[in-house]
């Protein structure tokens, strides 16, 4: 007998990433009234330590994600510097997976068989969220089911992470976009050289 999971209790956001944007900025939406609630951005000397600043809309910060040099651990940090959550992943693995330590408790990640997706259960079974990652689209984007035993803050800027710690740079959508319209400019100046 299957039992399906109780729904009771789930929020659902949308983080998407800013097309024009000298560097990662991620707009959050709450997908139950449709409006924005936060932003993320990546600061700009990340590329040696990724670190990112989770914003409300007023411009406060209200999490700081900080990772290693091999983006192998990050930590969530509130606006006093306490860390709320260790999220590491492992060096070598068959398929992506990740582990939380989120209030005294380990939760516990592994993508699907494509791995554009996770669903993160703390050791007592809890639903904590689930990251599903939008394959086809212009810009990077994907959804987060959160449960009541995570806040939504930290459930977000931990998807962010994972995000960037497993997709970074594989935006298909756009890199599909881009190349067709670098092929539409090349193929025109061919055309035009062959005319005059």
């Amino acid at each position: 007998m299957e039992v399906t999971p109780d729904r009771t209790g789930r929020h659902f956001y949308k983080v998407q990433q800013k097309i024009l944007a000298a560097r990662p900025v991620f707009e959050i939406f709450n997908e139950n009234t449709g409006e924005q609630v936060g932003v993320a951005r990546q600061t700009w000397l990340s590329f040696l330590r990724s670190t990112m600043h989770v914003e409300d809309m007023q411009g406060n910060r209200i999490l700081t994600a900080r990772g290693g040099f091999f983006d192998k651990t990050f930590w969530l940090e509130d606006q006093d510097g306490n860390k709320l959550v260790r999220l590491t992943r492992p060096w070598i693995a068959l398929r992506k997976n990740f582990k939380m330590f989120y209030r005294d408790e380990e939760i516990k990640a592994q993508g699907g068989l494509l791995a554009w997706g996770f669903e993160a259960l703390s050791s007592g079974g809890l639903f904590a969220f689930r990251f599903d990652k939008k394959i086809l689209a212009i810009r990077d984007q994907f959804r987060v089911e959160i449960g009541d035993y995570m806040d939504w803050k930290h459930a977000v800027a931990s998807a962010i992470v994972v995000d960037r710690i497993f997709f970074k740079g594989s935006s298909c959508g756009c890199r599909l976009f881009c190349c067709f319209g670098f092929i539409i400019v090349m193929f025109a100046i061919i055309m035009m050289s062959l005319l005059f």
